[in-house]
């Protein structure tokens, strides 16, 4: 009689807690702006970088800084919030966003600092194709220095109703890309190399975004490295750093010997990024170079400035250089 009591008291005692956790998560999750005694139903964005060639979301562990800029169903600019620092670490933030019931457009930028100067928008008189950042330049229009990392995203047509907690995911792309070339001779004997007798560019006007992450009118730019080392006799290596490729454009890659200021070495670099066949994913080159944020091409030289083979990202093909420019 006893064990049957106890067992009716065990049942008992198990369909309380089942009860309060089913209460206590539906007080936690449920929310009504127009009743005192729930939460507020609040908004959330949640940023993620998971276009990329890790095939994983990278935002907690590459992106530092981000910028909200949010927008009515018009596109009239209402405000812009930002977090930056070991909140973004976490693997699990979300930005909270307070909006009263409605439709919303949000635009962002992430990793921007003093690389870049963001057009600033007045609450409800700018409209968000006012929204453009631009990289910083000198009057050379020469570029230097290492860039820091720059991400983009947007969402439209966002509803938050207020009748739920409501999370929209941002994806972010990356605007911003490292390129190591690598001139090698193609025997030990066959070509010597002084990397300082040299200029090294990448020549592009893509330092100009929009609201949409397009390319606007813009200076040509004159990327150049900001690390170079020599290897060896017959080996030398550069570092440069550029802003979004796109497929449909002329990105010049260009060596000049200074002395003579001839230029030695004059190619599309976007052509010969796509000799990658996409590293063996079934990607069209845009979405391929919007992907892809670090390349490393080495270039094989049987006589000065004559290549007949490169190594991209591990991909080798032996090449016919262009017709000197």
């Amino acid at each position: 009689m006893v064990k049957k009591e106890n067992m009716k008291q065990g049942i008992l005692v198990r369909y309380m807690v089942t009860g309060m956790l089913i209460v206590t998560s539906w007080m936690i999750t449920s929310c009504n702006s127009f009743n005192e005694h729930l939460p507020e139903c609040r908004l959330f964005v949640k940023f993620k970088y998971d276009y990329n060639m890790l095939f994983t979301d990278a935002f907690h562990t590459q992106v530092d800084k981000v910028e909200l800029y949010v927008f009515d169903k018009e596109g009239l600019f209402l405000f812009k919030q930002m977090e930056e620092g070991d909140a973004l670490s976490t693997g699990n933030y979300r930005m909270e966003v307070e909006l009263s019931v409605g439709e919303y457009q949000f635009m962002a930028w992430a990793g921007a600092r003093g690389s870049y100067d963001i057009v600033s928008l007045i609450p409800g008189v700018s409209s968000i194709t006012e929204l453009r950042l631009q990289l910083k330049r000198e009057e050379s229009l020469i570029v230097l220095h290492e860039l820091e990392p720059l991400w983009y995203g947007e969402i439209h047509n966002i509803a938050f109703t207020g009748t739920d907690n409501q999370v929209e995911t941002i994806n972010l792309i990356k605007d911003t890309n490292k390129v190591r070339f690598i001139f090698q001779g193609y025997s030990d004997d066959s070509w010597k190399l002084n990397v300082e007798d040299y200029d090294y560019e990448i020549i592009e006007s893509n330092g100009h975004l929009g609201h949409d992450n397009s390319l606007l009118d813009d200076d040509v730019l004159s990327f150049r490295p900001y690390h170079m080392e020599q290897r060896n006799p017959s080996a030398a290596a550069v570092e440069l750093n550029t802003m979004r490729l796109m497929s449909d454009r002329q990105t010049r890659f260009v060596v000049t010997e200074k002395n003579t200021r001839k230029k030695v070495f004059n190619i599309n670099l976007i052509d010969y990024l796509a000799m990658t066949d996409m590293e063996g994913n079934n990607w069209g080159v845009q979405e391929y170079l919007d992907r892809q944020d670090e390349y490393k091409i080495v270039f094989f030289f049987s006589e000065p400035w004559h290549a007949v083979q490169i190594n991209i990202n591990g991909w080798t093909h032996y090449i016919q250089p262009e017709e000197e420019m």
